[in-house]
């Protein structure tokens, strides 16, 4: 037996922990709130690059979960039956739109740790969440708190406005001008059940390109309109405004729609290799879409084009049945562009020259620079053609670069040309225009 002076054993019992009955409502429903320590954690992250981590201790269980439920969406691209989608291209635009997504280029304090637009999504979760009138908090302490987080966030662009800026980059550089097109159609849906918030979807859309027929030099050519597709508009097509062609032009319209040719492509494309094409096509539009740019030059109608912010180019465009009909692309150093044409001046290199010692190619500008106080850099200085040795720093690499030997180069100016060039005329003329 045990004596009344022996010590019991006492029972332990764990102590229930007091439910969060907001919470416990929301799982009763059969809502899903998987995912949120993730989210709550880049919350705090956010907060942390800046400045402002302390203030998450402000933030208890109900609010977190309230922010969480309040969260945007953003779905994969989806594609419609009957549209004409292959799904290999599905497949590569669901792998592109996650990365351009998550990719952290977005600084949201100078210096630090750069974020992306699903973050700046979060942020904005946050702000919509104590911006709300039923939230019950002390907003002069929580706008106190994560004032530096508040103030970092209202100096970016709109969530909106980056996400459908990244949705043009992409189309732009994902579709040919000439060629089948796609374009998407988004739309923002609220849910609650399974999963509450709202949901950014995002349809793809199939687009033929629109094809004429015009009189070209007594031959009927086929020609193209000139557009690129953007988010929720279609198709967007360039067209050049009248006073900018007002030497060539003197109709009654306003503004010209801009065709051109599949040469005029095939040229472009041949003429900015070894130049990413994606990038070549993204600069194109962001360009054309912003910019309402074009020149006459000794009566022809140009279009310059970038690589960043070095002009490479132009497209060579004229007037026909008042449309703008693009022929050609020319590289810059081209005699019939402004800056070929400075160059032969500047130089005496003709022509065939330029052909000749390869300037006419993205290949002899990308290594292996003349020296700074040559005669041959002045001289591409002077030509305003220069800044063409700063498209190596945007490349990774060029496998077959021209490695041109500028002193030979400088030579060949400087004696005069004395050496004249045999290039038969017809080859030049296949080759160089």
């Amino acid at each position: 037996m045990i004596s009344k002076n022996e010590a019991m054993p006492k029972k332990t019992t764990k102590k229930r922990k007091k439910k969060n009955r907001e919470i416990s409502n929301f799982k009763g429903q059969g809502i899903n709130l998987g995912g949120q320590s993730e989210f709550i954690n880049r919350f705090e992250k956010l907060a942390e690059i800046a400045g402002c981590k302390d203030a998450c201790k402000l933030l208890n269980k109900s609010n977190r979960m309230m922010m969480y439920l309040l969260r945007i969406h953003l779905t994969q691209p989806r594609v419609d039956k009957g549209e004409p989608i292959s799904k290999e291209l599905a497949k590569i635009l669901a792998l592109v739109f996650r990365s351009w997504r998550e990719r952290r280029n977005i600084e949201l304090i100078k210096g630090r740790e750069l974020i992306s637009i699903g973050d700046v999504y979060v942020i904005d979760c946050f702000i919509y969440f104590i911006r709300k009138e039923d939230n019950g908090l002390d907003l002069e302490a929580f706008n106190s708190a994560f004032k530096p987080l508040i103030d970092a966030y209202n100096e970016l662009e709109s969530p909106e406005d980056l996400l459908y800026g990244m949705y043009d980059n992409i189309l732009a550089m994902l579709n040919a001008v000439g060629r089948e097109m796609f374009s998407i159609k988004t739309a923002f849906v609220r849910k609650e059940y399974p999963v509450s918030g709202v949901f950014h979807i995002v349809k793809v859309k199939h687009y033929r390109p629109v094809k004429r027929s015009i009189a070209i030099e007594g031959k009927r050519r086929p020609i193209i309109q000139f557009g690129w597709p953007i988010a929720n508009g279609g198709i967007w097509y360039f067209k050049i405004k009248n006073h900018k062609i007002k030497d060539i032009y003197k109709g009654d319209k306003k503004e010209l729609e801009v065709y051109i040719q599949s040469h005029a492509i095939r040229r472009f494309e041949e003429r900015t290799r070894p130049l990413s094409l994606i990038f070549c096509r993204l600069f194109m539009a962001k360009l054309l879409r912003n910019y309402s740019i074009a020149e006459v030059f000794r009566g022809k109608i140009l279009i310059p084009q970038y690589y960043g912010d070095i002009k490479i180019g132009y497209f060579v465009a004229a007037v026909i049945d008042e449309k703008v009909i693009i022929k050609t692309f020319l590289f810059i150093t081209h005699q019939s562009t402004p800056e070929g044409h400075l160059l032969e001046k500047v130089s005496g290199l003709g022509k065939k020259d330029i052909s000749y010692w390869r300037f006419d190619s993205v290949s002899s500008f990308l290594s292996n620079p003349p020296e700074e106080d040559s005669l041959i850099k002045r001289i591409m200085q002077e030509a305003g053609i220069d800044k063409l040795f700063d498209l190596g720093k945007l490349m990774e690499s060029d496998t077959n670069p021209n490695d041109v030997d500028w002193a030979e180069v400088e030579a060949y100016i400087e004696n005069g040309r004395e050496e004249r060039l045999q290039i038969p005329e017809e080859k030049y003329e296949e080759e160089y225009c």
